[in-house]
């Protein structure tokens, strides 16, 4: 933290760009700043900059370094930061406040820590966690300390089979209905009307829409709009998305949180931002893992990662 922290370009920061790595949003200057950074300047730590974003979080980032904070809903940052030796910190849903973070999938998007040193990253993590009235999906607590416990965690080791995991064959299933159906809605906004990209040339409104979203947009983020505007249409979603929602439902109340502390599993489950848990990734062996703990036991994470990766 000495050196500053670095900034993903999907968090707002008062005056800046904030393009979340898309041409749609190529010019659009910040006009506040997100919680993240109020608390940051409050605490008295530095911003050392901004770094470059895949387009809303759909694809692997171009660069990651430690110190920087980013919400890793797809699971790219946290493969990245585990390839890189380096450590990402999810923490669980409804602790970090998301006001000013520009949105990919609401219901799992949360801004975590990417860190050289797993203590370092959740004394970070506890300055910027903390109730804010402005996300409307926030526990109540005002702080978190993220001491380690002093009890030994009980691991479920599960990465080199996850299937033991109940549901675990439809975890990537849905995932991806979910979060493609939030995708379509949040990118909804961008039309080319009220602010960022919109095309030069074009012949009635229609023609704007269509020509301003074909040049500005990725191919993953039409792809993800082009599914969520399936499973959300009318002949699809009830057997879609909602036998989705009720699965995700049935996954989180399936977790074994009872007879273990945190699971072991690999980089790419999409379990955390799907179920709402704290997850820490990292590199043990030449495998890319990540450890997840139950909701608001993200501080477990620290004892686990110190037994685990020994």
């Amino acid at each position: 933290m000495s050196a500053g922290v670095i900034l993903n370009d999907c968090i707002m920061q008062k005056g800046l760009p904030a393009a979340a790595g898309s041409k749609m949003l190529e010019n659009f200057i910040a006009p506040f700043d997100a919680h993240v950074v109020t608390r940051l300047n409050e605490s008295g730590v530095s911003i050392a900059g901004r770094a470059k974003a895949a387009e809303f979080g759909m694809c692997p980032p171009p660069e990651l370094a430690a110190g920087t904070l980013c919400s890793d809903v797809f699971g790219h940052y946290r493969l990245l930061a585990a390839q890189n030796g380096l450590f990402c910190i999810r923490p669980t849903y409804g602790t970090v406040s998301r006001f000013g973070l520009i949105p990919a999938a609401v219901s799992m998007d949360q801004i975590g820590v990417v860190c050289e040193d797993v203590e370092e990253g959740f004394t970070l993590l506890s300055l910027i966690a903390g109730h804010d009235p402005r996300d409307g999906a926030m526990f109540p607590d005002k702080a978190y300390a993220y001491d380690k416990p002093e009890k030994k965690p009980v691991i479920a080791d599960l990465t080199g089979d996850a299937r033991k995991l109940k549901y675990s064959e439809v975890f990537d299933q849905v995932m991806y209905i979910l979060s493609c159906a939030e995708a379509a809605n949040n990118i909804s906004r961008y039309d080319g009307v009220k602010f960022g990209y919109r095309a030069p040339d074009y012949t009635g409104l229609n023609d704007m829409y269509l020509k301003t979203r074909a040049q500005a947009f990725g191919i993953e983020t039409k792809l993800a709009a082009i599914m969520g505007a399936a499973v959300l249409s009318s002949e699809n979603y009830v057997r879609y998305y909602e036998k989705a929602m009720k699965i995700r439902r049935l996954i989180k109340q399936s977790l074994p949180f009872g007879e273990y502390d945190v699971l072991a599993l690999p980089a790419e489950s999409p379990l955390a931002p799907l179920a709402g848990l704290a997850s820490l990734a990292f590199s043990r062996g030449g495998q890319s893992v990540q450890l997840v703990a139950d909701a608001k036991n993200d501080a477990a994470l620290i004892s686990a990662w110190e037994v685990f990766a020994s």
